[in-house]
């Protein structure tokens, strides 16, 4: 899940016995992300008669997720919410899933994740975490201050790039893009100073962090779908009752479906929401998207062997494929581009 803003510290009452989990996530609170996971809280403490729950440190107040991770390695922090960027720092692997152009709708992301979360499981294990359960950010548009519809513009603006993120440093580095790398938390700081002037996220991310009031423009079409997903470790995992970790994983997910479910849905109004702010939709032309999915294919290629193998490589592709081939035509993800009036942009296929 993609998103930092305010800080908060977010406490509940224990009995003796509680076990607490300290939990931490980038999502601020009020937004959907948050009003679930109090849900989910709430259900695990008295699904366990109030013998575990989580304390839950929201809005990115254990940092970055680079921080995030190194605190539940040392046992600071035990679980957290994490985008595919956190995600990628334990199991570089699963950035497979955020290459770009690769899926035009949701239902080709689920029928990826499905497949592959036993896969996932077993690569998490492996590393010393307990795989909970999917979540995502969402589809991710480009922002800028000027209409940003051809590789040349994209080459001019001063577009943020999640500092340590590999995946965009080699896609920056293909389209001939130099960007300014940052902790997520330092973004809407440096649009206001001017150090950046765009940046990409999923709709709703954008209108969380407050990012989308220091720009004026949203590119179509979506460049890639950000994966997250929960995650704890496996040293607080083991001193769970055998019970209490068969709770605990029924209802993460519960709740990872209900996550991404809102999740999809907030986005989809959101493009309603940045319109009526004042963001202008523009449309890249079919030669330019064809150039970025071209350059894009060569990174996919150039990374095979350095962040996944060509085995899960072609899993996922085919997968992609077998769906295809079984579904009637669907529009890809993408808003109207061309509002004429205060309108409300056609939302993303569910």
């Amino acid at each position: 899940m993609l998103f930092s803003f305010p800080f908060y510290t977010v406490n509940a009452a224990k009995t003796p016995k509680t076990k607490q989990i300290k939990l931490s996530i980038l999502a601020p609170e009020g937004t959907t992300w948050m009003k679930i996971m109090h849900q989910f809280n709430a259900e695990l403490k008295k699904e366990t008669k109030e013998t575990i729950e989580f304390k839950i440190y929201a809005g990115g107040v254990s940092g970055d997720e680079v921080d995030v991770i190194r605190k539940m390695k040392i046992g600071q922090i035990h679980a957290g919410g994490f985008t595919g960027v956190g995600l990628g720092q334990i199991v570089p692997a699963i950035r497979v899933l955020e290459l770009p152009f690769i899926f035009k709708t949701y239902d080709e992301v689920d029928a990826v994740t499905s497949h592959l979360k036993t896969y996932f499981e077993k690569e998490f294990e492996k590393k010393g975490f307990v795989f909970l359960g999917w979540a995502e950010a969402g589809f991710v548009n480009i922002y800028a201050n000027k209409p940003v519809t051809t590789v040349q513009d994209l080459k001019s603006i001063k577009i943020w790039a999640w500092e340590g993120d590999v995946l965009v440093k080699a896609l920056a580095d293909a389209y001939g893009v130099v960007p300014v790398p940052l902790a997520i938390t330092d973004v809407l700081t440096s649009l206001q100073t001017g150090l950046i002037d765009s940046f990409y996220a999923p709709p709703l991310g954008a209108i969380a962090l407050q990012w989308f009031t220091k720009v004026k423009y949203m590119t179509n079409p979506v460049m890639a779908n950000a994966t997250g997903a929960m995650i704890m470790t496996q040293q607080m995992f083991s001193k769970l009752s055998p019970e209490e970790q068969k709770i605990l994983k029924r209802v993460s997910e519960k709740y990872s479906k209900t996550i991404i479910q809102a999740t999809r849905k907030d986005n989809n109004d959101s493009y309603a929401v940045l319109s009526k702010q004042g963001i202008k939709f523009v449309e890249a032309p079919e030669q330019e998207v064809k150039k970025l999915q071209e350059t894009s294919l060569k990174v996919q290629k150039a990374l095979t062997g350095k962040l996944y193998s060509q085995d899960l490589l072609n899993k996922v592709l085919k997968q992609i494929e077998a769906y295809r081939s079984k579904q009637k035509p669907k529009p890809p993800v993408k808003p109207s581009p061309k509002p004429k009036k205060p309108v409300t942009p056609t939302p993303p296929e569910a």
